[in-house]
């Protein structure tokens, strides 16, 4: 015989309500407990505030850099022959060259000159941070719709956010039947 403290104690089995007894109670007694409503957790995804806020620091920064392009462009001749720079560096009197073989060599320059291209764009935005006061006075006296379309581009970042917000809204609270 095993003696008493090396045995194993009895568990209680426990006991399944009988049907009908159980939800008799809980109807008969109201409920104490406020319902629970989701928390969003903080974690979970950026607010919609901080992304509206990237959005127009976004849409602010290529507007800069459009006013310093156009600026630059006009004031300083920036890629004013860009061009005929092209066609005199992709140009060849080759009789021998098929047409798909010059449509593959043109290609390759094209996509080349995008990249330097919109280097050139961005290098040109921080170039001109200098002259900021120079660029706005120049936008605003012969570029005015182009502070105008960033304007808006921007007011409809706001509304955006509004409207981002209000779907937000409606998606934590419960329906009501």
């Amino acid at each position: 015989m095993v003696p008493e403290e090396k045995r194993n104690p009895r568990r209680k089995r426990k006991r399944r309500p009988v049907a009908g007894k159980d939800e008799a109670n809980k109807a008969s007694r109201p409920s104490t407990r406020p319902k629970k409503k989701r928390k969003k957790q903080e974690d979970d995804e950026p607010s919609t505030h901080k992304v509206i806020g990237m959005l127009m620091v976004a849409i602010a920064l290529f507007g800069w850099a459009c006013a310093a392009a156009a600026y630059a462009h006009a004031e300083e001749g920036w890629r004013a022959n860009e061009a005929e720079r092209f066609i005199e560096e992709n140009s060849t009197d080759d009789l021998d060259e098929t047409r798909f073989a010059r449509r593959n060599r043109v290609r390759g320059a094209m996509v080349k000159t995008v990249f330097v291209a919109l280097k050139d764009f961005v290098w040109n935005a921080f170039r001109q941070i200098p002259n900021a006061f120079s660029v706005i006075a120049f936008n605003f006296k012969h570029r005015l719709w182009l502070i105008i379309l960033f304007g808006c581009l921007e007011g409809a970042a706001v509304g955006l956010g509004y409207l981002m917000e209000k779907v937000g809204e409606s998606f934590t609270e419960t329906p009501k039947y």
